[in-house]
Formats: C-alpha cells, sequence, structure tokens
C-alpha cells in the first residue's frame, strides 16, 4: 500500500463517523494496549502498542482536521487499564468511541479487515466504519461480529473495535512496518519466530 493509500485509510476512517447517521461530534480514540502490554501473540516481532498508537495518532489529526472534537485513551506508550478506557469514553456527551487493534495469527497467511460492536446502537456506526475501512485497504473482508469485548460492553456510547489487519501477515506486517522511523524496521520481522508450529486460528482481542 503506497504513501496516498495509507492516507486514504486514515481519512476514510473519519468519513465514516461524517457518514453515519449518528450525531456525535465527539469521537473517543482507545489505541489498543500499551506499556507493559505489548499486544499480540508470544514471540510476535511487531509490537502492536506502536502501531495502534501511531494509526489512533493519525485518526486523532484528520478528524480534529474535519471539525470533530477527539479524545484519546493514551498518548504515549503507557499502560491504562480497561475500565479506565471506558470511563474516560463514558465521561464524554454526544460522543462516539473506536477502539483501534491490529490482529494476530500463529497461521501467516491470515489477513484481512475486522470489525466488532455490542450494543444495538453501534451496528450502524460499525457497518459504516467497516465499509470505509475495506474499501481504502483493499483487502480481504472478514466481516462485522458482533461480540462481548470488555470495552464495547462497558462503553454506554455508540462503540467499536476494528481491527485493522494482521501484523503477523507478510504483506499486512510490512505495510505498518514502512511507516516507522528506519531504526524499527531494521530491528523488527513480521510473523511469528521461525520454528515455532503454527495452528489454524487466528487471534481475537479481548
Amino acid at each position: 500500500m503506497n504513501a496516498f493509500r495509507r492516507v486514504l485509510l486514515i481519512l476514510s476512517i473519519g468519513a465514516a463517523f461524517s457518514g453515519t447517521s449518528l450525531a456525535a461530534r465527539t469521537v473517543v480514540i482507545d489505541a489498543g494496549h500499551g506499556g507493559h502490554d505489548r499486544g499480540g501473540i508470544p514471540h510476535q516481532r511487531l509490537s502492536e502498542k506502536i502501531y495502534t498508537l501511531d494509526v489512533a495518532q493519525r485518526l486523532q489529526r484528520q478528524l480534529e482536521a474535519a471539525g470533530f472534537r477527539t479524545v484519546m485513551t493514551r498518548a504515549g506508550d503507557y499502560f491504562v487499564g480497561l475500565g479506565q478506557r471506558c470511563a474516560i469514553a463514558n465521561g464524554q456527551r454526544n460522543a462516539v468511541f473506536i477502539s483501534v487493534h491490529f490482529n494476530s495469527g500463529t497461521r501467516e497467511g491470515a489477513n484481512g479487515i475486522e470489525t466488532y460492536y455490542y450494543s444495538r446502537n453501534s451496528a450502524s456506526y460499525a457497518a459504516a466504519v467497516h465499509a470505509q475501512v475495506l474499501r481504502a485497504a483493499g483487502t480481504e473482508n472478514r466481516g462485522i461480529r458482533r461480540r462481548g469485548f470488555y470495552v464495547l460492553r462497558h462503553t454506554r456510547i455508540p462503540a467499536v473495535l476494528a481491527e485493522c489487519g494482521f501484523l503477523t501477515n507478510g504483506a499486512e506486517g510490512r505495510r505498518e512496518c514502512r511507516r516507522r522511523p528506519a531504526a524499527l524496521r531494521s530491528s523488527t520481522r513480521t510473523g511469528p519466530r521461525r520454528g515455532r508450529r503454527r495452528d489454524r486460528g487466528a487471534r481475537r482481542e479481548v
């Protein structure tokens, strides 16, 4: 994915907010993991927490440029508990919540975009976000699913969790790695360590 399409991906998420019937003018952006919580699966070379923060910060800039007010659950590499993330979201009025994650799998070929929601009032919001991100990313559609992840169950405003591709997939991992500084790129590789047994499923965020 070239630089233009990466920017388009971030802009498309912003378009989903303005294109939905929700009247929210505040977007709570939750960069998954952080601090001692790297995210991903054991022995994963690319640290999920770095990439979720990068996407969240880019999304924040694009939404603010479009006139939205944004609230970040974390603005750096530090740990924020799930309850605190929900409390931040629930303290906002006229708002929506998006939790940014990347998927991981022990099967390196796993790829694609997934979007999760829990409450009924989040269904149309999830559909709007998923459609825009999928259209821009041009990768496999893994669907929209209703799941009871903590940040979705305990957030009272409309909320979605977006899995923005697989860091353990060679192509999707390299795409994200190219967005980071050269020093980080040279010290990371995509996928689990060689020699590690692969199994069938992909990780699901909790």
